[in-house]
């Protein structure tokens, strides 16, 4: 009778056994004087997955990921703008010449084309001899003158007046006002001002010292001369001659240009 054999002893490795140490990789076949030993480890195959799985659900290494897309999405963005750029200079040589300018062989416009001058837009600017040439000049009596008629008309009243003066005596002193549009209260914008200069003023400086230093009344002197503006914008300058004390008023020489245009 055989003694009972130790348990390995005599049996074949069955496939399943070889192949899930294979499979595993952590399994290891000892031979020696025909003894076989199997170590599996086949319980530690899965745990590498698991703990891999639960890394990627950690919420810092998620933000972490997120970040570096959000950055690598940054830098595509920027090469993409950075490369659809015109090389410095390339505006200028794709430039079209516009109509006026003298092409070069390059394509570029000459660099003899230019904006006109600063002194031909002042000269643009500037009045025009014309504007300077009056309208009329002669010597009037000084009441109530319309300054829109051509030529300038004598009124019986203020009403319609361009200017007008007020005649008055205290003693032997006399008092007498220029008035300018409308009279009195019921001027709203100053359109007399009193020339103080020699020389006799133009037509631009007469509307420039209305502007600037104009004033509703002003006392009358004979010699001083007056630049007043009409209704109409025509623009005037006044010479106050000597006083008529027969005629009771001021015979003046007036010059009257036409409203700026």
């Amino acid at each position: 009778m055989s003694p009972p054999q130790p348990e390995g002893r005599g049996k074949r490795l069955t496939g399943s056994v070889s192949s899930q140490g294979r499979a595993s990789g952590r399994g290891q076949v000892n031979q020696a004087g025909g003894d076989q030993r199997i170590d599996q480890h086949t319980e530690h195959h899965h745990h590498y997955a698991a703990d891999q799985a639960r890394v990627f659900r950690h919420p810092m290494i998620q933000v972490m990921i997120l970040v570096g897309v959000v950055m690598v999405a940054v830098v595509v963005v920027v090469v993409v703008k950075f490369a659809g750029a015109p090389a410095a200079g390339g505006t200028e040589s794709r430039r079209s010449a516009l109509p006026g300018d003298s092409a070069r062989s390059d394509g570029t416009a000459s660099p003899t084309a230019a904006a006109p001058p600063a002194s031909a837009s002042k000269a643009v600017e500037s009045p025009s001899p014309r504007a300077d040439t009056p309208l009329w000049s002669g010597r009037m009596r000084l009441t109530y003158i319309d300054l829109d008629s051509n030529p300038p008309s004598v009124l019986s009243s203020n009403t319609g007046a361009s200017f007008w003066i007020n005649y008055a005596q205290t003693g032997e002193v006399r008092e007498d006002e220029m008035y300018g549009l409308g009279g009195g209260l019921f001027t709203t914008t100053p359109t007399v001002a009193r020339w103080d200069t020699p020389a006799k003023p133009t037509r631009q400086q007469c509307a420039e010292l209305i502007t600037t230093q104009g004033s509703e009344t002003l006392p009358v002197t004979a010699g001083k001369r007056y630049c007043v503006k009409s209704r109409q914008g025509r623009i005037a300058v006044v010479t106050a001659g000597a006083f008529d004390q027969d005629g009771g008023n001021y015979t003046g020489t007036i010059t009257v240009w036409d409203s700026a245009r």
